[in-house]
């Protein structure tokens, strides 16, 4: 056992000058001289770049153009309520609709569009500039298959219902359009019962 020590005790070990020797030649070796020319590293790192500057360049483009976007103004809120009933004309009743307005902002007319069912009502012989709380349109048949929009009370309107709006039983659907925001104010159907 002793003499295996011995042995393992005999070896030589490098002196510290010898260690010195072997670094000085290190730093003399052509892959330590090449550190600046040696570009193994550098791709992915150029690649990561490559990436980030995409990515940044993407969310500044992306972020001008949402920021920049013009949102369009809502229509301003209304209630309205439509109901058939019968108004005298002379000696004579015809069935219209009535719309009225019961809540929210007022209506300037040359905005509106009332549509009946597909078909759009004449609107010219409406006379008011707006439609405020409490104020009340007719929708009637004026003649020919027409339907207009019509003072209320029929009595101060300048032009006078020829006819029923619709026959019993009949359902129609009325919308409202603000087309100045391009936006539906009041949709609902009525029924004739």
């Amino acid at each position: 056992m002793k003499t295996k020590l011995k042995k393992s005790n005999s070896q030589s070990y490098p002196s510290k000058s010898s260690k010195l020797s072997k670094s000085s030649e290190l730093s003399k070796s052509p892959k330590s001289s090449n550190f600046l020319r040696d570009r193994r590293g550098i791709s992915p790192v150029i690649g990561v770049l490559m990436l980030l500057a995409i990515t940044v360049i993407m969310a500044g483009y992306l972020g001008s153009e949402v920021l920049s976007y013009e949102f369009e103004k809502p229509a301003p809120p209304v209630s309205m309520n439509a109901r058939y009933e019968k108004v005298d004309v002379g000696t004579v009743q015809y069935g219209v609709i009535r719309l009225e307005h019961i809540g929210g902002a007022p209506l300037t007319v040359s905005n509106l569009k009332i549509m009946v069912g597909s078909t759009e009502a004449n609107m010219s012989y409406l006379k008011k500039e707006t439609v405020g709380i409490g104020d009340a349109v007719v929708i009637a048949n004026t003649g020919s298959s027409q339907i207009s929009v019509l003072e209320y009370p029929v009595s101060k309107s300048t032009k006078k219902p020829a006819g029923n709006v619709m026959s019993q039983g009949e359902t129609m659907e009325i919308t409202v359009i603000d087309v100045s925001h391009n936006q539906i104010l009041y949709k609902t159907t009525v029924r004739y019962y």
